[in-house]
């Protein structure tokens, strides 16, 4: 997989090229399941790596394919059935699984993409793939760069990093990329030359959605060519931040961090990336601070003079040697579990029932025993305290078999290559454990 297929300069790769790239750097053995749904990028994709698998005679990996029926269309069941057939007459397995149940009326594309990468993972851990494959090309990385620009959703300064070429979901199974170096008007063509059709997905032309709007005035020259892509320094920015967390940061139980002064004075923009994820985690955001948010932190920090500020539910308590975050003791709905229930409290805790009884997950409002140390400031310990999970059980002389687990929100269910190494600091500051490494030997 070559590292310059997360810029928006990257040199376009021919589909066999990427695909043999992307082969030769996949640790191996390996078992790699390609998300398709009929259309040229994707089915480019499984192609070009089926004819490489042969050229390059790699008999340690294996190769299946996957389709979700979203069912939003009429005619997706019939696609599905038309992937399944051209697998079949490549000699490779494939299988199909449903999205059931209620759609939601806005955000339709979120939640499909949610459900997708869920039932991808479920397939993955079924057959036991080791990673899963998608076809995002090069025009989508465009379209993302401008879309993001657009919306300017940047974090903290962060250069509009588009999509990553390897993303860790759910903790579970990495999803890579391997066609995001390559134009579509190249799959196609190689597809043509394979004597290999695909289907066309009228969502494409619909113009209610950000992306084919987008697409299409793209197509016009209607859009100014965004900042190239800044993967390659948000990726160094998170390994700078990572070495700044282990130099001046410490998280007690999961519940409180403290910052030494010290670390506040560093590198600006180190600073800035480690405190709106570290906000995130304590305040149970997939998202870190907007940059307004930050600047309005630092503003504050660099008075110097000790105080309190909040920010994305959390609590910014600067004292005379450190500054510590806590979440704050508002806003923390309950959660109730059945028997064998799993779920998420306040975004920052997985708390999975293991009893018999219904569980009751609750703020603990000060009465928690988590052991703190006895030097650390009486009043951020209070907050600390009052919002950890407090565990009751209904049912008289049933005992609570409860396992809770920090939930990092920003990184637990999506995380980015970019921002993999200062993740893995809070990881294992966190759980005690790091995140799995992209299953690549060169990225």
């Amino acid at each position: 997989m070559v590292h310059d297929a997360v810029t928006g300069a990257a040199t376009a790769l021919m589909p066999e090229v990427a695909a043999a790239d992307f082969l030769n750097s996949l640790v191996k053995p390996a078992h790699i399941l390609v998300a398709i749904s009929g259309g040229s990028d994707s089915t480019g994709l499984l192609i070009a790596l089926a004819k490489q698998l042969k050229s390059l005679s790699l008999s340690d990996v294996t190769l299946s394919a996957a389709t979700i029926d979203h069912g939003l269309r009429a005619a997706s069941a019939d696609e599905a059935r038309d992937v399944a057939a051209l697998c079949s007459r490549h000699g490779i397995g494939h299988f199909v699984r449903r999205w059931d149940g209620e759609k939601p009326e806005t955000g339709i594309m979120a939640a499909a993409r949610e459900a997708r990468y869920e039932l991808l993972a479920d397939i993955a851990r079924e057959i036991a793939a080791t990673v899963i494959v998608t076809g995002h090309t090069a025009d989508d990385q465009h379209e993302t760069i401008v879309m993001r620009a657009a919306r300017n959703v940047d974090r903290n300064g962060l250069i509009n990093t588009g999509i990553a070429d390897a993303l860790l979901f759910d903790r579970r199974i990495w999803v890579l990329r391997p066609f995001l170096a390559c134009r579509r008007i190249d799959i196609r063509g190689y597809l043509e030359r394979q004597g290999v059709s695909w289907l066309d997905d009228p969502s494409n032309e619909d113009t209610r959605y950000e992306r084919v709007r987008t697409r299409q005035a793209l197509a016009q020259d209607n859009l100014p060519r965004p900042l190239a892509d800044g993967g390659a320094d948000r990726a160094a920015l998170s390994a700078r931040a990572a070495l700044w967390f282990d130099k001046h940061v410490t998280i007690h139980s999961g519940a409180l961090c403290a910052i030494e002064r010290a670390g506040l004075c560093e590198d600006a923009a180190v600073v800035s990336y480690a405190l709106s994820y570290l906000a995130a985690v304590f305040g149970g955001d997939a998202y870190g601070l907007a940059r307004p948010q930050v600047t309005r932190i630092l503003d504050f920090v660099n008075e110097g003079k000790p105080g309190r500020r909040t920010a994305g539910g959390v609590v910014f308590d600067l004292r005379r040697q450190a500054l510590y975050l806590m979440r704050e003791s508002r806003n923390l709905v309950p959660l109730s579990l059945p028997p064998g229930g799993k779920g998420l409290w306040d975004d920052r805790f997985e708390v999975a029932n293991q009893g018999e009884g219904v569980v009751s997950v609750s703020a603990s409002g000060g009465e928690d025993e988590t052991a703190l140390p006895a030097d650390l400031p009486k009043g951020a310990v209070r907050r600390a305290r009052a919002a950890m999970p407090r565990i009751t059980v209904d049912g008289e002389g049933l005992p609570a078999m409860v396992t809770i687990a920090p939930y990092l929100a920003p990184f637990d269910r999506f995380l980015t290559r970019f921002d993999l190494e200062f993740a893995g600091r809070l990881s294992v500051a966190f759980r005690g454990e790091d995140y799995m490494r992209p299953p690549l030997s060169v990225i």
